[in-house]
């Protein structure tokens, strides 16, 4: 071992540096703390002896400056002079290892530092292992949050949450809003919004946040895609033989495999007039009866509802019941468009078009100014929904990693396009009709506009429902009402 004696005696120190050298050890004596403590920092010993009554800077102060300020590891040994226990005590507390009293005994001596040795030898291998332990810890933590942070992202790509993305002041609005109305398990929820805002998404939040369990029904009818014949049935469920083309052994409906869950109707403004009293009926008094059954069968769900239609207009106009409105608008969420939340706009590119390039294998950089300006500035008639479509034809066709106004300018030519689709139309001014003076037909007035749109497209059924903002069943049921 190096040691470091510290002793005012010349004698003393002559003595024992002589016999720990013969020992086997290197040593450094010096004649005060002072001294000592000079020693001490500019070399790197196993071990410091020294005494406790010296000139300059005792025992004490060179133990309380190297032990209690520094918090050296070094082990130190104090000699002390008979009768002198509380010294000793004090340097046990300042972090001594040992204390030997005068006149030294060598034995003693070999054996206390023997014993510092060994005690540093332990330090130092605890050390060693605590610092493999915590490379191993920190090794598996990271692991281990790799593992849950894949298995968060696979549970919310589950329960459809991964795409959404919240950067606007606007939709952290409308997070708070569906976060609030999670908790109230008996309140309906009315979520407001046009084509491609994310309805279903924030119904899904509804849904699932705060639950426990994701095994808990979330369930989803479009009902502007089940025809009016199959609606009951598809909500219902029904009876063995209950109809033509009735299932053998019955079916489960929607409300019945939403029990103890949630069930999504979008587009809640496409029901028929003749379902929506069954339905005020169901929510209300929570049974459901199958067609062709008579037995009642208690359902307990939560309803979410979605529209891109204004219902309340619905309402006024007698499409819609005023006592199923107020049923489901116990709680309203509007979401606002995109051109609405023009803070969304760049951060979800940049989240669809890094995704959609590292599906591809593809390297992504950034866009340029000029893209993210032409972003900006495009109405996005088609959502979110239109973006991130956007962005998979991006990276589909891009062949540099930097997308510039050029990759982007497919979009503008599809602009025209997506206004009618999503009714950003030019509509008829009040002052340019000529109304006439007795009554007005308006069943006919609505005819005539049906028939001059049907012309002017050819008979396309789908592009004469977009260019009048209706649904093509609703077009249809229409066009056979008036045997077109």
């Amino acid at each position: 071992m190096k040691i470091l004696f510290i002793d005012d005696e010349p004698d003393v120190r002559t003595s024992l540096s002589h016999f720990l050298t013969k020992s086997g050890h290197h040593v450094v004596c010096v004649a005060d703390g002072m001294e000592g403590l000079r020693e001490f920092h500019s070399q790197d010993f196993n071990l410091v002896i020294t005494d406790i009554r010296m000139p300059r800077m005792d025992g004490l102060e060179f133990l309380r400056r190297t032990k209690v300020i520094e918090r050296s590891p070094v082990d130190i040994i104090v000699i002390t002079g008979h009768g002198d226990m509380a010294n000793a005590i004090k340097a046990l507390k300042y972090g001594a290892y040992d204390y030997l009293q005068k006149p030294i005994d060598v034995r003693e001596l070999t054996i206390a530092m023997e014993r510092a040795a060994e005690y540093t030898a332990l330090r130092a291998n605890y050390a060693r292992l605590k610092k493999e332990f915590d490379i191993q810890v920190e090794a598996k933590t990271r692991t281990v949050c790799g593992q849950a942070e894949q298995l968060r992202a696979a549970y919310l790509e589950e329960i459809g949450l991964d795409r959404l993305c919240v950067y606007s002041e606007a939709m952290r609005r409308v997070i708070h809003q569906a976060e609030q109305y999670s908790s109230e398990k008996e309140m309906s929820v009315l979520i407001e919004g046009e084509s491609g805002t994310g309805k279903e998404l924030v119904a899904r939040y509804v849904h699932h946040y705060g639950q426990v369990s994701a095994v808990v029904p979330f369930v989803i009818i479009n009902c502007g895609a089940v025809s009016r014949e199959l609606f009951e049935g598809e909500l219902f469920g029904h009876e063995p033989g209950a109809y033509t083309g009735a299932t053998a052994k019955g079916r489960m409906g929607k409300f019945e495999a939403a029990d103890g869950g949630t069930i999504f109707l979008d587009e809640i403004g496409e029901i028929p007039l003749n379902l929506q009293v069954k339905l005020l009926r169901v929510l209300e008094e929570k049974k459901i009866c199958r067609l062709g059954g008579v037995k009642e069968i208690p359902v307990d769900f939560r309803i979410i509802c979605a529209t891109n239609k204004d219902l309340a207009r619905e309402v006024d106009e007698k499409r819609f019941r005023l006592d199923l409105f107020y049923r489901i608008n116990t709680g309203s969420i509007r979401i606002p468009p995109l051109r609405e939340r023009r803070d969304d706009i760049v951060p979800l590119a940049l989240h669809f078009v890094n995704r959609a390039y590292a599906r591809r294998g593809k390297p992504f950089d950034r866009f340029t100014p000029d893209a993210e300006e032409f972003l900006l500035s495009f109405p996005w008639p088609g959502n979110v929904r239109q973006l991130k479509n956007a962005m998979e034809h991006v990276a589909l066709t891009a062949v540099l990693d930097r997308v510039g106004k050029e990759e982007l300018s497919f979009i503008d030519k599809l602009n025209h396009a997506m206004e009618q689709a999503t009714g950003s139309r030019p509509v008829l001014k009040l002052e340019e009709l000529n109304l006439p003076e007795d009554n007005l037909d308006l069943e006919r007035l609505n005819k005539d506009i049906i028939e001059k749109a049907l012309a002017k497209y050819h008979g396309n059924q789908t592009r004469t429902a977009q260019y009048l903002g209706i649904s093509r069943r609703v077009l249809q049921g229409r066009l056979k009402k008036w045997g077109l």
